[in-house]
């Protein structure tokens, strides 16, 4: 079970660089929780894994393939169309903008949902469409599994940076040790994403997915509850 549950996490596509739009929109002034943009984060994938477990979407596994994520995603057209995208930011916002009554804070949670794409296409081999039918987009940086590795890194860690400088902890915290606790974990989870055994079950693989970014969720929340915005102080100049 446990080696089930290691290997569907192996392939998760890109993992935690997407949780660095939900970071820097975490930053502004009138934004949802960490949590629930960490969920805006994985959205799509949340919807991939539905989509694989009722048979609206497919995919395959590689196995010895030289890719970094040795997946063949070749059936999204919902989750992972740009107009599959775009939807699924809509439907996300509506309820945010619902519970918070706050433009800002649904525009901020469908912007981390549509980010999901963009940040793919980068890494992604030719999966990806516009509307769920060719051409397929993708730059195939999982080809190149040095460059993917730096690019997440960079992703994660200037997000990490910004928010931790952008905000600061509840007054009764003095340091951001909750902050780095969930950077660590999240950086424990992609060296398992990257380096642990490959998958083979496709259902398996959509419910540890499903079940690893709803923890992840609840640990943003943990980390982020109480932070607030640092105020902007004006530069004097004498």
């Amino acid at each position: 079970m446990i080696y089930t549950a290691v290997s569907g996490l192996r392939n998760c596509s890109i993992f935690i660089g997407h949780y660095a739009p939900a970071l820097i929109a975490a930053s502004q002034k009138k934004a949802p929780g960490l949590g629930l943009l960490f969920v805006a984060a994985q959205f799509a994938d949340y919807l991939f894994g539905v989509f694989l477990l009722t048979g609206a979407e497919h995919m395959r596994f590689l196995p010895n393939s030289d890719s970094l994520i040795p997946v063949d995603l070749y059936d999204m057209p919902f989750s992972h169309s740009l107009l599959g995208t775009v939807v699924a930011a809509a439907i996300f916002a509506v309820p945010v903008y619902l519970y918070y009554r706050k433009i800002a804070a649904a525009l901020l949670a469908g912007a981390v949902v549509l980010s999901h794409w963009f940040i793919d296409i980068l890494v992604h081999p030719a999966d990806l469409t516009l509307a769920g039918s060719p051409p397929k987009l993708g730059l195939d940086l999982w080809a190149h599994p040095a460059a993917a590795i730096l690019l997440e890194l960079a992703l994660i860690g200037a997000a990490f940076f910004y928010y931790v400088r952008a905000t600061r902890p509840p007054f009764r915290q003095s340091t951001h040790r909750r902050v780095f606790i969930l950077a660590g974990v999240l950086l424990a989870l992609q060296l398992v994403n990257w380096f642990g055994p490959e998958g083979s079950d496709s259902t398996a693989f959509a419910y540890v997915m499903i079940a690893v970014f709803s923890v992840t969720a609840l640990l943003a929340e943990w980390a982020g509850r109480g932070r607030r915005p640092r105020p902007f102080r004006r530069q004097r100049f004498h």
